[in-house]
């Protein structure tokens, strides 16, 4: 009787130990928030990311916040709102000079997706037809309004006037003859193609995808204390540019649905032309040469000064190393 109540217990309790680990939660996502300056086509790694479901392989829970400028998003994680922000590396850089202790570590956009358009009927094919000409550009700062001034200068083209108009509308001045060439960003690009325009010069060929144009940015404090946070969100992002390498149709979908009031195939046509330039990187390693190149841009307008950066206090690529492995 002892011996078959003992059996009967142990089956009870084996059955409740078997019912206690189906009915245990799993563990529960890694919450973070990531900052970025604006909403962009350019950051289209992230929203694939986000709706693809790859930061919550990676265990975490991410919440993305627009924060209308690169230097409000670099605010909010140093003041803690943020664990990430997502913007110019530069703007990291000049926070670090200021006290801050800020990394960039890991590349989002790696080429500058930065191209100049007339219209189709223009008599302006070359750098050389810009002589005597109006340009409009986007109100500085803004990395499409120092490459155009650097281009020019490089060129020798000092006759040539800029006229600097709010970002997203320098196609007015063309459209009403104030101007005969714009230098812009996506979607515009593709947009001002659409309608008869052709493409005068595009400004990444001249680096080759090696510009480290938008970068996440993190505190080093966050780095030291919560590394398998950083090394799990630069992850995802690897995974997300591996992804839309290996299934454009996804990131178009994915943009299409984060753009949606956007013609889909300007959409389309805008995210193959910067998976084709490389705009979008193959991972998220953040080359010497990508970060010198954005310094030497910085370098050439002052916002730096000779000597100030350093690859080493700005950039901590070992996450997105450890991926290559």
């Amino acid at each position: 009787m002892e011996i078959r109540t003992m059996k009967y217990m142990r089956g009870l309790l084996a059955a409740a130990l078997t019912a206690a680990s189906f009915a245990a939660p799993a563990q529960a996502a890694e919450k973070a928030v990531v900052y970025q300056a604006f909403q962009s086509i350019q950051y289209l790694p992230l929203y694939v990311a986000l709706n693809e479901g790859l930061f919550a392989k990676h265990g975490l829970d991410v919440q993305k916040v627009t924060a209308g400028g690169g230097a409000q998003g670099v605010a909010a994680v140093i003041g803690g709102h943020a664990d990430f922000s997502l913007q110019d590396p530069i703007t990291a850089v000049l926070a670090n000079l200021k006290g801050a202790d800020l990394r960039n570590v890991a590349m989002v956009v790696a080429g500058v997706p930065v191209w100049m358009v007339a219209p189709g009927n223009s008599t302006i094919n070359s750098l050389a037809d810009l002589k005597d000409q109006t340009i409009s550009v986007a109100l500085p700062p803004s990395t499409s309004t120092y490459m155009l001034q650097k281009l020019l200068k490089e060129k020798g083209l000092s006759n040539v006037k800029v006229n600097t108009v709010q970002i997203g509308t320098e196609l007015s001045p063309v459209s009403a003859g104030r101007a005969a060439a714009a230098v812009l960003y996506q979607p515009q690009v593709d947009q001002a193609l659409a309608n008869g325009y052709k493409i005068v010069h595009e400004f990444g060929k001249q680096y080759d995808a090696e510009y480290a144009f938008s970068t996440m940015t993190t505190q080093k404090a966050t780095i030291e204390k919560r590394p398998q946070l950083v090394q799990n969100f630069v992850a995802a992002i690897g995974d997300a540019e591996a992804l839309m390498r290996t299934s454009p149709e996804t990131a178009i979908r994915v943009a299409q649905k984060e753009f949606p009031t956007l013609d889909p195939v300007v959409v389309s046509n805008a995210v193959k032309r910067m998976l084709a330039q490389n705009v979008y990187p193959p991972n998220p390693s953040i080359s010497r040469q990508s970060f010198q190149n954005n310094v030497d841009m910085n370098l050439y307008i002052g916002n730096v000064k000779p000597g100030e950066v350093t690859y080493e206090g700005a950039i901590d690529n070992s996450f997105a190393e450890k991926l290559k492995r």
